[in-house]
């Protein structure tokens, strides 16, 4: 039987040409703003930016460039197929985090993979006129096995006193290095191990998806088309989940969104620090609001107002109880903004928009609910720090 995952042959920049990786990666497409991507195409020429998001949805553009590139030698590709070892040095609320798995190629039409979102139209149907113009995977899914994987930690030890094949800060300070994996017998302690594992989709939904598309109306045209690129973990310590606050425009006054919730809710006027310990603590349901400066915490009065919901493991999620109970009783006047901060939705929310402060979903309840087949609202978890694009690509080959 075929493996679940197997190394491949990356393109990446040229070493020999290329040698300040932070001013080229760039973090992937669904979370780069406008002012994040003008800031990325200010560092280099060769930012991959330019190749991952369609200017003026320019897709062939898009495509022609990473020609270009290949052609010039930006990009070039290894000599032999990998797996590559990916390390992350980075910091939460100031304390030292690592994380670490590897990039290969995973097949799609296996079970055992698990999403736990619902995704988007919109963003599928950018990233099928993507893959259509560059034939490539651009940026690795993120996945996650279900448990703590021994041929991972020993690899990773081995490796990591070892000079890498990149190593760069990216634009939040956070140290990554990459090593190249290319020993046949570790590569094949790592797919016997990964083989036996159940897989969760912790970032890409959209990419699966469409990628999963592509190779079915185009099965014959390129080898291995039934895999795709994803960076696999496993459990560790470094794997965190940041809170996804929404910051809305309201099409009515605060007070009227008071009354609509004040008889499902408790509601009292808090400071920041309340309502940062609060999002990080357990129990029954409760979320924050900013507005003009002034916090506000509502706490779920009675459990029975949840009884509609379908299944006991909604219940638990916040995001789900948010997007089923207050979601649909507000006024809303533009699409919704996303953030991870209580101190960034302060930001964006200004003197004229409102944020809704929410928990962030625990690794435990990720696999919960996919492993029932079950799916959280879009944008319910934010993996921290994401997967850099342009570290190393899959290209389809014939």
């Amino acid at each position: 039987m075929a493996s679940v995952v197997k190394p491949f042959l990356a393109t990446y920049y040229n070493p020999k040409i290329t040698k300040n990786h932070s001013k080229l990666v760039c973090p992937p497409y669904d979370v780069i703003s406008k002012k994040e991507l003008a800031a990325l195409r200010k560092k280099s020429l060769y930012n991959f930016s330019k190749v991952l998001i369609a200017d003026d949805k320019n897709y062939k553009k898009a495509g022609a460039t990473l020609n270009k590139w290949i052609k010039n030698r930006i990009l070039v590709d290894d000599d032999q197929e990998c797996f590559y070892l990916y390390e992350q040095k980075f910091k939460v609320e100031g304390k030292n985090f690592v994380r670490f798995g590897i990039l290969g190629l995973l097949r799609m039409d296996k079970k055992g993979i698990f999403p736990h979102e619902y995704t988007l139209r919109a963003p599928k149907e950018d990233r099928k006129k993507i893959i259509r113009a560059t034939k490539a995977n651009l940026s690795p899914i993120f996945v996650i096995a279900a448990k703590q994987l021994r041929t991972f930690k020993q690899i990773y030890k081995n490796y990591c006193r070892k000079k890498p094949f990149f190593k760069f800060k990216d634009s939040q300070e956070n140290t990554n290095r990459i090593w190249r994996i290319h020993d046949k017998s570790q590569i094949d302690k790592l797919r016997k191990e990964i083989d036996k594992c159940k897989l969760v989709i912790a970032d890409g939904h959209h990419r699966f998806e469409i990628s999963h598309d592509y190779f079915k109306k185009n099965k014959g045209r390129f080898k291995d088309l039934n895999f795709i690129l994803a960076y696999i973990t496993d459990c560790q310590k470094g794997l965190n989940i940041l809170p996804t606050h929404r910051i809305v425009e309201l099409g009515e006054p605060l007070n009227q969104v008071f009354k609509k919730l004040e008889g499902l809710f408790t509601i009292s006027k808090v400071n920041q620090s309340a309502i940062e310990n609060k999002l990080k603590s357990k129990g029954k349901f409760s979320f924050g609001i900013y507005k003009d400066n002034r916090f506000y915490l509502l706490t779920l009065k009675k459990s029975s107002s949840l009884d509609k919901i379908p299944d006991k493991i909604y219940k638990q999620l916040d995001t789900y109880v948010f997007h089923y109970l207050v979601l649909p009783l507000l006024k809303i006047n533009d699409s919704i903004e996303y953030t991870h901060s209580v101190s960034g939705a302060k930001k964006i929310a200004g003197k004229k928009r409102t944020a809704f402060l929410l928990k962030a979903v625990s690794l435990d309840e990720v696999f919960r609910i996919s492993s029932k087949g079950f799916r959280l609202p879009q944008k319910s978890t934010y993996f921290y720090p994401k997967v850099l694009s342009g570290v190393a690509i899959r290209r389809f080959r014939k």
